[in-house]
């Protein structure tokens, strides 16, 4: 990886059309793909109502229902939307594909499984628009034996975020070098007292999986990482990257759920904390004062010079339409979707928001757009073509595999944590002599006292004592 540098407006757009390996839409299209809708806009009866499922897990979900409404009342006016609830569709990480769903957006970690099961109607080149728009990795990883079984929306990747001042962070390109950079045990509270230390979401079981397959690749270079079935399987080397992260950050905020989505690019928003890792939308809740002296490149989790695996939400036709007779609708509705313009009006400003939701496309052509007024896209461009990433996708056993082992990993990344916990005191610390006493017993159930306590927030919540002890909560 190469050190990012902040892009003016104009040599953002340089940087992504001259040193892109991927298709540009501006040259003739390649073989196989048109110029304009792969698939002509015929009239369907009054009344046909199609049923679409999107990636619910994004900053502004209505925002997407909207653009979709609107560039499809230009295509298919007499068809109306029906968007499924979270509860009928999560994305794909534990419910299938609705029947009655015509379309639906998932997470390409189980394209295989996908496949496998059926659930993914085969398309011809020729029936998507415009493909030569698209980033490798996406639409190489949809692609089986001439065939597309899906069409790329969104992207992501594990991003680090720092302030662009930060000559350490910025020169860092390996696991080591931004370790060293960072160092380890810096703080212990949920929230950073200050800029110190890492913020990382190691929370829920799938994150953690799929953090493990990301270092794997990383360490190995195998691909697809192979599949620990049990805890005698799982890569040690991989599990020591898991737990260092955890080791750069405190525990309880690696392991504590976000209250509200993004919480801790809040936090890094307002100063908490000296780096992030997330995924690119987080800068949408950092506020345009951080977002205008960000820096950020993909997580290294080696040292290794191994490619990145970069994440992707892909749009499916559901086969189930063929019994409906609405497979043509549905292939035409997908496009529609994955199309440049309803991308920009999806994921770019809208009426209430100025700034987009800094989500990663997958088309070089909505870059490219949003990067007119918002560099920053530019730059994200630019972690695509610096990094010549995979796609992340496991074989055909994802989702049992994630079932059966995320707790594990998830486990396994909490032991052996070397730092210290806060915990809160058992009553409100005034000054530094009254500290002994109050954390000697705040801290007897929980190892001994470091001899750390505070009553400042973030830190301490307003009105309360918290005290550092040497024992973390049980994995």
């Amino acid at each position: 990886m190469t050190k990012p540098v902040r892009l003016g407006m104009l040599a953002a757009l340089a940087l992504v059309w001259t040193v892109s390996g991927c298709r540009a839409p501006q040259t003739p299209p390649a073989a196989g793909t048109h110029a304009g809708p792969a698939v002509e806009a015929t009239p369907a009866p009054a009344g046909t109502t199609l049923v679409v499922g999107l990636y619910p897990y994004v900053p502004r979900l209505k925002q997407f229902e909207s653009a979709i409404t609107a560039a499809w009342s230009g295509v298919q006016p007499d068809v109306s939307l029906t968007f499924l609830p979270e509860s009928e569709w999560d994305g794909g990480y534990s419910n299938d594909p609705p029947a009655n769903a015509d379309v639906y957006v998932f997470d390409a970690m189980f394209f295989e499984y996908f496949r496998s099961q059926g659930w993914l109607e085969q398309l011809a080149a020729g029936e998507i628009d415009h493909l030569a728009d698209f980033v490798d990795y996406a639409i190489d990883g949809v692609e089986v034996d001439g065939q597309y079984y899906a069409i790329p929306q969104l992207g992501c990747g594990n991003i680090l975020f720092y302030h662009q001042d930060d000559a350490a962070l910025a020169d860092a390109t390996t696991y080591s070098e931004v370790a060293s950079a960072l160092g380890l045990c810096t703080y212990t509270s949920t929230i950073p007292p200050d800029q110190r230390g890492l913020m990382v979401d190691m929370a829920g079981g799938t994150t953690n999986a799929a953090l493990y397959l990301d270092a794997v690749h990383s360490i190995t270079g195998e691909y697809p990482p192979p599949l620990p079935w049990n805890e005698s399987e799982i890569n040690p080397e991989a599990m020591a990257a898991m737990r260092g992260l955890l080791a750069m950050t405190s525990y309880e905020n690696g392991t504590t759920d976000e209250q509200v989505p993004y919480e801790r690019g809040i936090w890094f928003g307002k100063s908490w904390g000296r780096a992030l890792i997330g995924f690119t939308e987080a800068m949408s809740v950092m506020g345009p004062e951080t977002r205008s002296h960000l820096g950020f490149k993909a997580m290294p989790l080696s040292d290794n010079d191994t490619s990145t695996m970069f994440y992707a939400d892909v749009i499916a036709v559901n086969p189930s339409t063929h019994q409906r007779e609405t497979r043509d609708l549905a292939v035409q509705l997908a496009n529609v979707m994955a199309g440049s313009k309803t991308m920009v009006a999806s994921i770019g400003p809208e009426a209430d928001n100025p700034y987009p939701q800094y989500l990663m496309a997958t088309r070089p052509s909505t870059f490219m757009t949003l990067a007119r007024t918002f560099p920053l896209y530019g730059e994200m461009y630019a972690l695509i073509t610096e990094n010549n990433p995979v796609l992340f996708g496991l074989n055909d056993q994802a989702r049992s595999w994630l079932s059966a082992m995320k707790n594990t990993i998830r486990t396994d990344a909490r032991k052996d944590y070397p730092c210290a916990c806060d915990y809160q005191a058992v009553e409100y610390i005034g000054n530094d002599s009254q500290a002994p006493a109050v954390c000697g017993a705040t801290c007897a159930d929980h190892g001994s006292w470091t001899g750390q306590w505070t009553n400042q927030p973030p830190a301490a919540p307003a009105g309360t004592s918290v005290c550092g002890c040497t024992a973390c909560p049980s994995p």
